[in-house]
């Protein structure tokens, strides 16, 4: 069987489940974005046939590119919100009396 001799959606498809499951096998969101953009591709191609390569290329990268800067934005600023368990602060755990009075002992060590 050739390959290329199959329709131009079936291949995006192909490629779009490829992509999808190298995404699955590591935990970056480049895979999952190009994973997208070539669905777009498939399901563009298999409404418009004919449509030239080049074309075809512009909008896989422009799609799957817009889709993974969208992802690393989203999950950047959830990461920002969210208190990190690891960031533990020892003076916490003191009552609130000797959090005060080890505070004002830090301000005049500082003056």
């Amino acid at each position: 069987m050739d390959l290329f001799a199959l329709p131009d959606w079936i291949i995006w498809g192909l490629i779009a489940a490829g992509l999808l499951a190298v995404e699955m096998m590591t935990t970056a969101y480049v895979a999952l974005g190009f994973a997208v953009g070539a669905g777009v591709v498939a399901l563009v191609t298999y409404f418009v046939p004919g449509l030239h390569i080049f074309v075809q290329g512009l909008i896989w990268a422009s799609v799957g590119l817009a889709v993974w800067l969208g992802l690393s934005r989203w999950n950047s600023s959830r990461h920002k919100s969210h208190k990190d368990i690891n960031d533990f602060d020892s003076l916490d755990s003191l009552p609130r009396a000797d959090r005060i009075r080890r505070d004002e002992m830090k301000q005049r060590e500082r003056d």
